[in-house]
């Protein structure tokens, strides 16, 4: 495999990131690296997902590993991020960045245990990544200080915002040193960021990795005209038919996150829900469980699935209409990741039609308006899939011939392969009906409703003016 050559990045890193498989960087990866960028304050519009961590990891190391790795173990580098589960994600990533290295990394993450982290701090350390609220916990109780900060890292910073941690951030910024640098990454730059930016940073390097407000190109967008109460069952539907992809689905409260992952899961099929009605340990084993492939759908709120990378993602569902368009691309935006495609999948009832409008028109996206999965697809589907079975070759042992020979002679080979069919079939959810509509039926429904509407107005402007006359 061909090995990476990065001017000013430590030969240590270089055959880290070699030994893991990478032959060329990211977008957001060579902008950042870009001799011009180096050493300065960056304000970088990236998306999650598009390998922003790798980028400042590398970006700090240009400066050189004795200005990061102190011998007093004195704290140089700080990662702050908005939650819990990107947190570790950034930390396994730069642990096996920096594994060549003698740099020393931990954590300090809010819901883990506060002491083990305090202990693991004290006996020194070079590079911490944490959220804020934990990283002032630990400031007040004097487990570490900033005044030796050389590099602060602020990912995911318009999520941080949203999430009330604008006094944390301000805290940790007046506290470390002036001439530190600043890198904020964060996936849209509205004016609150660059209000942010302007008060945090010196002379900051707008890079920009994406176009701003605009959806991942890697993603399809597709529509289905639904009517409101058959979108559930539209939804059960998509998931068994689909039942090798990987899927989240978006919803806008707890409740409808626990009142869908329980229908779900009385069909027969596996799911995880992410909400804030869980304790991180839960979240975790959710996670963690979509992650390994033991469970493949997952039920989340938008901010319960803040920061989560899940590199394998092929579909996002979104069970209501989203607020606004930010939040359809940044729930899409979890998958297409990698180089991978992926697919976002909107639900329109014909009464949301101009409020759908409005929101594709201001997120800038095309979605291909698509008839629903019929019955019949559905069914072709579940044969192809006994068909593919039985073409395997299966090991046979000598007790099942035995018996697969008896069979044959007590009953009919039609008889026996019903019995397949049924036994196979009947272990599957049943298929719910769902009512879809076309563009052009819509569009026809919208002009009889307006025709409805004239002929009622004419009528009454007559019932009037008969009214006057009497």
């Amino acid at each position: 495999m061909r090995m990476l050559k990065l001017k000013n990045v430590p030969e240590e890193l270089q055959s880290a990131i070699s030994e893991k498989g990478y032959d060329k960087l990211t977008t957001v990866q060579n902008l950042v690296l870009d001799p011009s960028n180096i050493g300065k304050d960056l304000l970088v519009s990236s998306q999650t997902g598009s390998g922003k961590t790798l980028a400042y990891g590398l970006s700090i190391s240009c400066d050189g590993l004795k200005e990061i790795i102190d011998e007093g173990n004195k704290l140089k580098t700080l990662i702050v991020t908005p939650t819990r589960e990107l947190a570790l994600q950034v930390f396994s990533e730069l642990v096996w960045l920096f594994s060549k290295t003698s740099m020393l990394i931990s954590t300090a993450i809010g819901g883990m245990d506060i002491k083990k982290e305090r202990k693991n701090i004290v006996k020194g350390v070079d590079l911490l990544v944490g959220t804020p609220g934990r990283i002032n916990d630990h400031m007040r109780r004097k487990t570490f200080d900033l005044t030796h900060l050389k590099s602060l890292v602020l990912d995911e910073a318009d999520e941080m915002l949203d999430l009330g941690f604008k006094q944390d951030l301000d805290i940790i910024v007046n506290q470390s040193p002036k001439d530190k640098r600043i890198l904020m990454f964060s996936a849209t730059i509205p004016k609150k960021i660059l209000v942010l930016a302007s008060k945090y940073q010196r002379n900051a390097v707008r890079v920009e990795a994406t176009s701003l407000g605009k959806a991942h190109t890697d993603i399809s967008y597709e529509t289905y005209l639904i009517k409101k109460y058959d979108v559930e069952n539209a939804i059960f539907n998509f998931l068994r038919f689909h039942d090798d992809k990987t899927i989240i689905i978006f919803c806008s409260t707890r409740s409808s996150v626990t009142h869908i992952s329980s229908r779900i899961l009385n069909r027969g099929l596996s799911v995880v829900s992410l909400s804030g009605a869980l304790n991180q340990s839960e979240r975790f084993k959710a996670l963690q469980s979509i992650k390994n492939g033991r469970c493949k759908i997952c039920v989340a709120t938008d901010v319960a699935a803040r920061g989560i990378d899940l590199v394998n993602l092929d579909i996002v569902i979104h069970a209501e209409l989203p607020q606004n368009s930010e939040i359809l691309i940044h729930r899409s935006g979890r998958t297409g990741r990698a180089g991978n495609k992926g697919r976002s999948i909107l639900f329109c009832s014909p009464g949301e039609r101009r409020r759908y409008e409005r929101l594709i028109h201001s997120a800038k996206v095309r979605p291909v308006i698509n008839k629903f999965l019929s019955q019949e697809e559905i069914e072709r589907k579940d044969n192809e899939k006994i068909i593919d079975y039985l073409s395997k070759s299966q090991k046979k042992n000598p007790s099942e011939l035995k018996l697969a020979n008896e069979l044959l002679t007590q009953f009919s080979s039609e008889d026996i392969a019903v019995a397949l069919i049924e036994n196979f079939k009947g272990k599957l959810p049943p298929i719910e009906e769902v009512e879809s509509f076309t563009e052009e039926k819509v569009n026809l429904m919208k002009s009889d409703r307006k025709k409805k509407k004239r002929g009622e107005k004419r009528n009454r402007g007559s019932f009037s003016k008969k009214k006057q006359r009497s």
